[in-house]
């Protein structure tokens, strides 16, 4: 018969290496700030960005209104206010140059850290030999 033909693939009676598929996970890590926040009597990053937002704005109308007062007081040289130039120096520097430190302790409770590490899946095909 010599229209019938078995289907056979083109690597038939080969040896065929075995295949092997490593898939990886990353692993997670999180992480809880809350113990020490709460130690530290410290804000959260949201509120404290507010608060600085609205401090940063206040200083700023403040500046204004204080370069304002120091423009007036050198446009009136006729009201005798001897060296208004170094008096608004001084007053600069008695405003800006004082420095405060806060020195800050160790928090009593530290940072929870949670690692998640997820093992490889690895998975073996044996394939092997394709018999003749």
């Amino acid at each position: 018969m010599p229209g019938i033909q078995p289907m056979l693939s083109s690597d038939w009676g080969t040896y065929r290496p075995a295949e092997l598929t490593i898939r990886m996970k990353s692993a997670d890590m999180n992480t809880d700030w809350t113990s020490v926040f709460n130690d530290l009597e410290l804000k959260r990053p949201m509120t404290l960005g507010k608060d600085l937002e609205q401090q940063a704005r206040t200083q700023t109308i403040q500046n204004i209104a204080i370069k304002a007062q120091e423009g007036d007081r050198m446009m009136n040289i006729a009201a005798g206010e001897k060296n208004v130039f170094g008096r608004i120096a001084h007053d600069r520097y008695m405003r800006n140059g004082q420095k405060e430190v806060t020195v800050e302790a160790i928090p009593h409770q530290g940072v929870v850290i949670d690692f998640r590490i997820y093992p490889p899946e690895i998975s073996v095909d044996p394939r092997g030999a394709i018999p003749k």
